[in-house]
């Protein structure tokens, strides 16, 4: 038989561990993550700007988006770009490339400029998520 401070301890321990379970099953169940996906060669300078632009300007904001890279170089990245290539139907072999969703952005000016477009289209992805988790 369990002690009175021992069932306490096991039912605050049950309690934690269900919740738990039904906050992960419920956020996996809205389908809640935002993804978007950088193609890049590690030899572009506009690559490494847009890199550093996602690392220290869109993360800390958007903690819950997750961003996939593509290095292009790779045979795997390479492949990842044909399909998304074909996928979205853009025109040249440049990079970086940006995609949100059903968008993408080529090339990397600034801040101020593909920066703020990088921003209204993740910022749409979350405004698109929210309305389809209120369906």
């Amino acid at each position: 038989m369990l002690k009175s401070g021992n069932l306490k301890l096991v039912i605050v321990a049950f309690v934690v561990i269900i919740s738990t379970i039904i906050f992960f099953v419920s956020k996996s169940a809205r389908g809640s993550e935002v993804e978007m996906i950088l193609f890049y060669n590690p030899s572009c300078h506009h690559c490494h700007a847009a890199i550093e632009f996602l690392d220290n300007k869109v993360v800390p904001k958007y903690p819950e988006l997750k961003i996939t890279k593509h290095n292009t170089s790779t045979r795997v990245g390479a492949n990842y770009y044909i399909y998304y290539k074909k996928k979205l139907k853009f025109d040249g072999n440049g990079v970086p490339v940006a995609v949100f969703g059903d968008k993408y952005e080529m090339g990397f000016g600034t801040e101020d400029t593909t920066g703020k477009t990088y921003i209204q289209n993740i910022e749409e992805m979350f405004k698109n998520l929210g309305e389809n988790n209120q369906k």
